[in-house]
């Protein structure tokens, strides 16, 4: 009798667990209903189709804006020359990497600005742009073969550079804030628009 007992509870015990397991299981199952749809893809007009999760910003549609205690400066990518470097930075501005940033470097032929937040490096895009007034490039250390991807400079003037540099902008506005300038300065933000 007493093992007759036992064998009771051990059945009771494991339908208890059983019955446990099925609303556990349909439990997940509900959530796995109510979490939000996969993003539908949608027309961009063009006949193609883009998903709403993953917009990439085409480099060569926008513009940056550097928001500086001294004005703003506005420069455009060199989306066909150095595309990677262009999604790069556009990716750190947006993700606010050069906020309250200050300018480290500011010498008579460039100044320098870099963000604390990014610590990995870029290949370098070589192409056949000239260092002169105005231009945007990544900085990298002498003889580097990859560029820092959270340092950039803007040439005040014509620079002497090796090849292995990657040239990815262009100031459009803002020369007279270039000119002003000075060392710790700093990044109020530097935000993207379209052109």
């Amino acid at each position: 009798m007493l093992s007759q007992q036992q064998s009771n509870l051990i059945s009771t015990a494991l339908l208890i667990l059983a019955g446990l397991f099925v609303i556990l299981l349909s439990g997940c199952t509900q959530q796995e209903e109510t979490k939000a749809p996969a993003p539908r893809a949608r027309p961009t007009g063009k006949g193609e189709v883009q998903t709403q999760a993953k917009q990439e910003i085409d480099p060569a549609t926008v513009v940056a804006v550097i928001e500086t205690e001294k004005g703003n400066m506005e420069f455009e990518f060199f989306a066909a020359d150095a595309p990677q470097t262009s999604k790069n930075f556009i990716k750190n501005a947006k993700l606010g990497y050069y906020k309250d940033e200050p300018f480290k470097r500011v010498e008579e032929l460039l100044i320098q600005a870099e963000s604390r937040f990014v610590d990995d490096t870029m290949p370098i895009e070589q192409n056949d742009k000239t260092p002169k007034r105005g231009i945007v490039a990544m900085a990298k250390e002498e003889g580097a073969t990859v560029s820092h991807a959270a340092a950039f400079f803007i040439c005040k003037d014509t620079l002497v550079l090796d090849s292995d540099y990657t040239i990815f902008g262009n100031l459009i506005s803002g020369f007279d804030v270039l000119d002003s300038i000075e060392r710790n300065d700093r990044i109020i933000n530097i935000t993207i628009r379209d052109k």
